[in-house]
């Protein structure tokens, strides 16, 4: 029988969000995808209750849909302009997906696990998923977990030229959790039972614009803003923000052209 795993911190920000001190020098040549994910992480984990645990039993899990991709094509364009031998190796390791997560790693201190999950429809859920299983099963003590978009200005055209010049409803941010097993904390937001995403084919521009995603929660229909993060924000919001004295399960279901999702949590 797995053991049960504890939300022990969720939240979200922005680019908005200072970069602590200590991190500053160690993120100066980063972008804007690594900076999130780091700073993500290192004020979760301030959030969550301190532990003593071996770096090897905590790992990083991060879920997006479209990466780096304004350093992907800063990169390619040096490669292009300047030819293979004068691009900038810092620029090409950025523009690697799973970059964030090496950076999280060091910097943050955690030796297991280091995955970067990519899907169109709903990446940090299955992101939260592989999470919850790699606690519950014991292969780590401590999981950190991430939902990171920035975007890119060819996106927000796409978008736009989707409908006829509408003001893209985009930001470049974060949701992060921390996952931990529940024996091993006093105090939590919740228990993470389960999570299960299903897709199915749909038109490519639905990925994009979203326009059709709906989710409830305890009898409630919520339409979340058109973009990728949009959804689990909102439930991160409703973890962190749980009332006092809340109790019983509480189930987060999310659906679109591209398919459903969704979350069960036991307060």
């Amino acid at each position: 029988m797995s053991n049960p795993v504890a939300i022990t911190a969720a939240l979200r920000l922005t680019m908005e969000h200072e970069i602590p001190a200590k991190l500053v020098r160690e993120l100066r040549r980063a972008d804007d995808f690594i900076r999130l994910a780091v700073v993500g992480g290192f004020k979760a984990l301030a959030a969550a209750p301190p532990r003593e645990m071996a770096p090897e039993a905590r790992g990083v899990f991060i879920g997006t849909a479209f990466g780096p991709l304004e350093t992907n094509f800063q990169s390619l364009g040096s490669l292009i302009n300047d030819g293979e031998g004068q691009i900038s190796p810092t620029l090409f390791s950025h523009s690697v997906y799973n970059s964030a997560a090496g950076y999280a790693a060091r910097l943050l201190d955690f030796q297991g696990p280091a995955l970067t999950v990519t899907d169109y429809g709903w990446p940090f859920l299955i992101a939260l998923e592989e999470a919850r299983l790699a606690v519950a099963s014991g292969r780590v003590e401590r999981a950190l977990v991430l939902g990171v978009e920035v975007y890119s200005e060819l996106l927000a055209d796409a978008y736009r030229r989707s409908f006829a010049g509408r003001q893209v409803p985009w930001h470049r941010g974060a949701v992060v959790w921390v996952l931990d097993r529940a024996a091993a904390v006093e105090s939590r937001l919740a228990l993470l039972r389960e999570v299960e995403v299903t897709g199915v084919p749909c038109a490519t521009g639905d990925y994009l614009t979203r326009t059709d995603e709906l989710c409830r929660v305890a009898g409630r229909e919520l339409a979340p803003d058109r973009h990728t993060l949009a959804a689990v924000e909102t439930l991160s919001d409703l973890v962190k923000d749980l009332p006092v004295g809340t109790a019983g399960e509480i189930d987060w279901v999310c659906s679109a052209s591209f398919g459903s999702a969704s979350l069960r949590l036991l307060v």
